[in-house]
């Protein structure tokens, strides 16, 4: 009796948020990403990061006036960068890696978890410059700020896709290269409004405010981040930790960091020929770029089609394996991706 009446609630919940979401679709522009460096902006502190009280915690201000908070762990050897999904959180969706982490702490190797504008508690993005060349932008900033000649990356999600535009670098090669590559589950090829999860539906047609006030609100705004991680991590909805729920939702709800979700995907999907056309020219040698680059998905990932990852792995001609299950494997599989990650490097 009780399982029907979740699945009746879980129903009445999703019916209702759709409802509200469609009728209010919107259509949004995406403007010149370039153009954002030249406007000021008034900007959201990242102040009530709970993360600036830990070791190696640090942050670092774009030319743009942006922010992005990052931790360091290791002083010495190859360099690993870390970049989570779209609202997503690097320095916790990748700290259940232990055996890294200890060789970090050695000195065997340094590991930089990045959040990029809109990540973690990073500053807030203009909704109509939030896309993923603006990011581009943003992660070779900090590349070359840093200093970082040669490094690896671990990219999940948008984190892949953003950090496959680096390729595409006037400096690439020249200022930096990427060693080794392990992209999780990347939107790196067209999907089609009918190929999406409900939820990214939702989003897409949903304006940026709406999201924002649905997710401000308790009730429905926890339920929905709920049911979104349930679709994201691929298990029945109520099963989703309520630690997850409350690391998403308590980021989300506050200093308008959920209501550009919506504005990043929408513009994302309006400038598809544009980043297809970047793509067309990196695909063809882009395993010349790198010592190695390993795609991966599963078919238990309801927002990325794992078949379009195994066609682009194809496309480029590089090394495609199914890991895990679920869009966000460093959570729900966590020691299968540190346990890839150590396979590769000369420990």
């Amino acid at each position: 009796m009780k399982t029907k009446i979740n699945y009746f609630f879980k129903t009445a919940m999703i019916f209702f948020l759709s409802m509200l979401f469609f009728s209010c679709a919107s259509y949004q522009t995406v403007e010149n990403t370039v153009d954002f460096w030249k406007k000021e902006k008034i900007l959201v502190s990242i102040t009530d990061s709970p993360h600036k009280n830990k070791k190696g915690y640090d942050t670092y201000e774009l030319k743009n006036g942006h922010e992005m908070e990052y931790l360091k762990i290791g002083y010495q050897g190859e360099i690993i960068l870390f970049i989570c999904g779209i609202l997503d959180d690097s320095i916790v969706t990748f700290s259940n890696m232990p055996v890294l982490i200890d060789k970090a702490e050695k000195g065997l190797c340094q590991l930089y978890f990045v959040n990029l504008p809109g990540n973690g508690y990073s500053t807030i993005p203009d909704k109509h410059f939030f896309n993923p060349i603006y990011l581009k932008l943003c992660l070779e900033e900090f590349i070359l700020a840093k200093g970082l000649k040669e490094f690896s990356v671990v990219g999940n999600s948008n984190g892949c896709t953003v950090s496959v535009l680096l390729l595409s670098s006037d400096q690439y090669g020249n200022a930096f290269k990427i060693k080794k590559f392990w992209g999780f589950n990347p939107l790196l090829k067209r999907v089609s409004f009918w190929e999406m999860d409900k939820y990214q539906k939702l989003l897409v047609k949903s304006p940026s405010s709406m999201v924002q006030c649905i997710i401000q609100t308790p009730l429905i705004g926890r339920q929905l981040v709920k049911f979104t991680l349930g679709s994201v991590e691929n298990q029945w909805t109520w099963n989703v930790p309520t630690a997850h729920v409350d690391s998403f939702y308590n980021r989300l709800s506050s200093n308008y960091r959920c209501g550009i979700w919506s504005a990043y995907l929408k513009n994302a999907l309006n400038m598809m020929d544009e980043l297809k056309e970047i793509c067309d020219k990196i695909y063809p040698t882009i395993a010349d770029l790198t010592e190695q680059i390993i795609l991966y998905s599963n078919p238990g990932d309801n927002w990325v089609p794992h078949e379009h990852v195994k066609e682009i792995a194809d496309r480029m001609k590089v090394k495609y394996i199914e890991l895990g299950n679920g869009h966000i494997p460093q959570r729900t599989h966590s020691q299968l991706v540190e346990n890839e990650i150590l396979k590769y490097l000369n420990f």
